[in-house]
C-alpha cells in the first residue's frame, strides 16, 4: 500500500470532478425511471466518496458494473470504482480496473481520464533515484500515450510536465549507476551508462555532470583525446556551469601519457565496441 502525496490527490480530484461528476439531467425521464435502481446505487457511491469513505464508495460503484453492465451509468461507475480504489491507496487494484476499462473502451467517453489515472497510479509509486526504475518507465509510457493519442485533452499539459520529471529521475538513476562503476574502478562500464544518458535524456538537468564524469572515465583509461572532446562539449553547451570549470581543471592537470600508440588504440577500440 502506498501513501499518495496530497498535491497529487488535489490535482486528480480537480480533473475527476471536471470530467466525471455531471448529473444525469440529460437523460430522458424514461431512461431515469428504467434505471432507478442503478441510479440510486450511483448516488449512494457518490455520498460515500464525498465523505472520504473510499472503500465503501468502490463497493457501491462496482455493484453497477457487476449488476447493470449495460446501464448508461456502467462506464462512469467503473471509472469511479478505480478512482475510489486509487484514493484508498489500493493502487494495484486500481491499475487492474483501469487497464481493463481502457482495453474494452479504447476510444470511449471516459478513456482519456482512465489513461491519465493509470499513468498517475504508476507515477505516485516512483521510488527515489538508485532504486528499480521499472515503475518510472511504466509511468513514462502511459503519460506519453496521453500526449500522443490525446494531445488536446485537459490532461496533456500535466502529462508533459510529468514526462520531464520522470526523464530527469531516470537520468539521475543512470548517473548513480555510472558513478558506482566509476568509484569501483570500472570506467569502461561507467562510460556505457554516461553515454546512454547523453543519447536518451539530452534535455535533463544531469547532462553537465554526466559530461564531466564521462571526461573522468576517459582519463582513467588514458583516453585524453576523448576526454577533451567531452570537456569541449560541456564547455560549449554549458559555459558557466560549475562542472565545466571542473572539467577544464582536470584536463589541464593531466599530463601527457607515455603509453605506446598501439596500447592506446586497443583501448579506444574496446571503448567503441562496448558503447555501440
Amino acid at each position: 500500500m502506498f501513501i499518495i502525496k496530497k498535491k497529487y490527490l488535489i490535482l486528480l480530484q480537480v480533473f475527476f470532478c471536471f470530467l466525471l461528476l455531471p448529473n444525469c439531467s440529460n437523460n430522458s425521464k424514461t431512461v431515469i425511471l428504467k434505471e432507478a435502481k442503478d441510479s440510486q446505487i450511483f448516488i449512494k457511491g457518490q455520498s460515500f466518496l464525498k465523505s472520504n469513505d473510499y472503500k465503501k464508495a468502490a463497493i457501491e460503484f462496482d455493484k453497477i458494473y457487476l449488476n447493470y453492465p449495460f446501464s448508461l451509468l456502467a462506464p462512469r461507475a467503473e471509472i469511479m470504482t478505480a478512482y475510489s480504489l486509487f484514493q484508498d491507496n489500493e493502487i494495484n487494484e486500481a491499475i487492474g480496473k483501469l487497464k481493463e476499462f481502457i482495453e474494452m473502451n479504447p476510444t470511449g467517453e471516459h478513456t482519456q481520464y482512465a489513461q491519465y489515472l493509470l499513468a498517475m497510479s504508476f507515477y505516485v509509486q516512483i521510488p527515489d533515484p538508485g532504486r528499480d526504475p521499472m515503475l518510472s518507465e511504466k509511468a513514462l509510457k502511459y503519460f506519453k500515450i496521453i500526449t500522443t493519442k490525446f494531445p488536446n485533452s485537459v490532461y496533456a499539459k500535466d502529462a508533459k510536465f510529468k514526462i520531464n520529471y520522470i526523464k530527469n529521475s531516470l537520468a539521475q538513476n543512470e548517473l548513480l549507476i555510472g558513478m558506482f562503476y566509476l568509484k569501483n574502478n570500472s570506467p569502461a562500464s561507467s562510460i556505457k551508462r554516461f553515454q546512454a544518458i547523453i543519447k536518451n535524456y539530452q534535455t535533463t538537468s544531469v547532462i553537465p555532470e554526466t559530461l564531466y564524469r564521462l571526461c573522468e572515465a576517459f582519463l582513467m583509461l588514458g583516453l585524453k583525446e576523448e576526454a577533451i572532446k567531452s570537456s569541449s562539449l560541456l564547455s560549449y553547451n554549458f559555459p558557466d556551469n560549475e562542472w565545466t570549470n571542473l572539467s577544464k581543471n582536470i584536463i589541464k592537470d593531466t599530463q601527457e601519457l607515455d603509453e605506446n600508440e598501439g596500447f592506446i588504440n586497443s583501448i579506444t577500440d574496446y571503448i567503441k565496441k562496448i558503447t555501440n
